[in-house]
């Protein structure tokens, strides 16, 4: 059979749209914008073709033989066509300009396809027009569908003729009004030869109208070889049409006859497809939908890749991750390795499959995954659909003060029997491992420990031992922080400075509405604790911070100070303070850091420390008072507060967790503190959270006894938990 697959398939969308004035280097010549109204608007265009199977499967793309014409269109009142204006012409049809604006108007587009070839297999040729409105400031999308015009001619042999002409037999179809051996053989003729069941495609030469044919036959049986020879006329045959030319042989009164049917059909018809060009290459799904989700677990995802010019570059993004596939024309070597096979046909097209294998690069969940493509000249498109991949898929906080977590993962794979989850800190190289039970669907979850706020984990699904999907990093939520720990926020009411703005929330107090009361005042009263503009940690996103200093006032002591709380009452030189506040613990922090400097006054010690109280009274501070301070005051690790010490009836709460810094030396320079915070274990045996939070920090650390040295100096920066 005289017939060569070289045609091209393409299936995809195009957009053109073009400025009119810089088409010169796309158009043949450029033609005057036509003046038809103000303003322009966006043309968009395809340009579609019919689309057999044997198109598909042929190199051949008429639109590389393509013209593309536009013109203007003028009307009269009556709406008759006055002018048709040529203002833009493309070939072949790839040339037109990415971004086509015309004038406002009505216009006309005709696409002329293909080869022209008088009598092929192969080169068909194809015309298709279409009129529209483009209106201002506005786009357009037009579709050219374009239908072939050749003449088509398929032949069929009857098994009676294959049968019977065991030597040979063909068929010549010549576009002659009459038919002539010698010339269809001898190329005189347009002609194709058909020695099989095949169609052919015609267009008819000046001044002839028919198509002619000549059936010759050789058998070894004498009387069958006689009627071997048959010739005919296909009389007016018409473009677009498809002639089926069906030949038999029969037994009849004389001996045996050749018989030849004619059934015509619009050849468009016979088309199952339409392919649509475009100068971008297109990404045509096989066997799936783009618009499903798509379970990947146990089968290939692939996808046809075409272009117009030379393919370059093939990618496939799920997540952050990009898996190049091609780059520069030439195939990745470690596709086999990543779960991906790339089949190239030729540098035009090319096949892609990601492997079930590709699936342990995708985290467990739905998540986008996309194909890129670009060709040669960096026509680039993309093709996204939404998969369904087995692995883990996050962790939700139960309990953080416990480390309590669920875990929760996808599996697809309904053989599985056992299925479990691993997991650790990203830091860590050691795994813990629980066993998951099906929640519903797909889902499964499990119970984990060990998890802490601030913190990041790897989880890796395991289904009957094998690692399944890829790693996913998640984060846990953020711990609760105190307010204005950079001491950022502060305000003067009268005299004293209080670190909170005006009006805002009330969190850290200090003993400056003591040192600055009325009484203090007579005798030279100040504050012992301030903001600071000059000593602010290198580093800190902060301008301040808080300044701690010990004076004598009136012959007492007054150290300067900053606490979790409030200050209480004054009581002749002394008074009450409110040591602590309410504070919902969402995890369990495992120190406080603070920075700070420090110089000590003879003998004098600084200190910081933090309890985390469960207030079992109902309460929210512990008053502490400086004029009796044996009966009030408490060491940070302390296993209970009490209104008095001295009398255990009056158990205010249990101090859960402990924290205590003594500096006992002068820090000269901004330093960093990591306080750790110990726990007793009865009370978390006994299930006990905190609900109070206290924490102090003082230039004296016997500043409730009024003990301590004048000038002992404390900067105190950025306080915060650590978990």
């Amino acid at each position: 059979m005289f017939f060569k697959n070289i045609h091209k398939p393409f299936s995809a969308a195009l957009c053109i749209i073009s400025v009119i004035s810089g088409l010169s280097g796309c158009a043949e010549k450029e033609l005057a914008e036509p003046e038809i109204a103000e303003g322009t608007g966006c043309l968009n265009v395809e340009i579609a073709l019919p689309k057999t199977k044997a198109d598909a499967a042929s190199e051949y793309n008429a639109l590389n033989y393509s013209t593309v014409r536009i013109y203007s269109i003028v009307r009269d009142t009556d709406n008759t066509i006055l002018e048709s204006n040529p203002v833009r012409k493309y070939r072949p049809a790839s040339q037109m300009p990415a971004n086509l604006y015309l004038a406002a108007g009505e216009y006309k587009i005709t696409v002329e396809a293909g080869k022209a070839e008088e009598a092929t297999f192969t080169d068909k040729t194809y015309y298709g027009e279409e009129t529209f409105i483009l209106e201002a400031n506005k786009s357009k999308s037009v579709k050219v569908k374009c239908k072939i015009t050749n003449i088509a001619v398929k032949v069929v042999f009857d098994q009676t003729v294959k049968t019977a002409f065991d030597k040979g037999f063909k068929v010549l179809v010549s576009a002659s009004d009459e038919f002539s051996r010698e010339d269809a053989e001898g190329g005189n003729v347009p002609s194709l030869e058909f020695a099989e069941d095949a169609t052919g495609f015609f267009i008819l030469p000046e001044d002839v109208s028919n198509l002619s044919w000549g059936f010759y036959g050789s058998s070894s049986d004498e009387a069958v070889n006689a009627k071997g020879t048959k010739t005919g006329i296909l009389e007016q045959p018409q473009p677009g049409m498809q002639y089926t030319l069906t030949y038999k042989y029969s037994e009849d009164a004389d001996g045996y006859l050749l018989t030849m049917s004619v059934e015509v059909v619009d050849y468009d018809e016979l088309c199952e497809d339409q392919f649509v060009f475009s100068p971008q290459p297109t990404i045509t799904p096989d066997g799936f939908s783009l618009e499903e989700t798509v379970a990947f677990y146990d089968r290939s995802l692939k996808v046809d890749i075409s272009a117009v010019n030379s393919l370059s570059e093939i990618a496939v993004t799920v997540g952050e991750q990009t898996f190049t596939a091609m780059t520069g024309g030439v195939v990745s070597e470690t596709n086999a390795a990543q779960g991906i096979e790339l089949t190239v046909a030729d540098e035009y097209n090319a096949s892609l499959s990601l492997l079930p294998a590709f699936a342990g690069n995708i985290a467990g969940g739905e998540h986008p995954l996309v194909f890129t493509v670009k060709d040669s000249r960096n026509a680039e498109t993309s093709a996204q659909v939404t998969v369904l991949s087995s692995g883990a898929t996050g962790l939700t906080p139960m309990d953080l003060w416990y480390g309590q977590a669920k875990i929760s993962a996808i599996v697809l794979d309904p053989a599985v029997s056992d299925v479990k989850i691993r997991y650790r800190e990203s830091s860590a190289e050691e795994w813990a491992e629980a066993a998951m039970t099906k929640s519903e669907g797909n889902t499964y979850t499990a119970d984990g420990t060990g998890f802490t706020a601030d913190g990041t984990y790897d989880l890796q699904l395991l289904t009957d031992g094998a690692e399944t999907g890829k790693i996913l990093q998640v984060e846990t939520e953020a711990g609760a922080q105190m307010l204005n720990a950079g001491f950022e926020e502060w305000h003067q009411n009268g005299k004293p400075w209080y670190p909170y703005a005006a009006g805002g929330t009330e969190f850290w107090g200090t003993g400056n509405p003591g040192s600055n009361s009325d009484l203090a005042a007579l005798v030279g009263g100040s504050d012992v604790t301030s903001r600071d503009d000059d000593n602010v940690r290198p580093g800190s996103a902060g301008r301040y911070s808080a300044k701690l200093k010990t004076k004598s006032i009136a012959g007492k002591l007054a150290a300067g100070n900053i606490f979790v709380g409030a200050f209480g009452e004054m009581s002749g030189m002394g008074g009450t303070v409110h040591m602590g506040r309410a504070f919902d613990f969402n995890a369990k922090p495992k120190a406080l850091r603070a920075w700070c400097k420090y110089t000590p006054g003879d003998g004098d010690k600084g200190r910081i420390f933090v309890c985390l109280v469960n207030m079992t009274n109902g309460g929210t501070y512990h008053v502490v008072d400086t004029n009796n301070p044996d009966a009030t005051t408490f060491s940070p690790d302390d296993k209970c507060l009490y209104t008095d010490k001295a009398n255990p009836k009056t158990l205010e709460g249990h101090i859960i967790g402990y924290g205590d810094l003594m500096l006992e030396t002068a820090v000269s320079e901004w330093t960093e503190f990591e306080i750790e915070i110990k726990y007793w274990p009865e009370y978390a045996d006994a299930g006990e959270k905190p609900n109070v939070l206290m924490v102090t920090a003082s230039a004296s650390y016997e500043g409730d006894y009024f003990r301590g040295t004048a000038g002992s100096l404390m900067y105190l920066d950025d306080v915060e938990f650590v978990y």
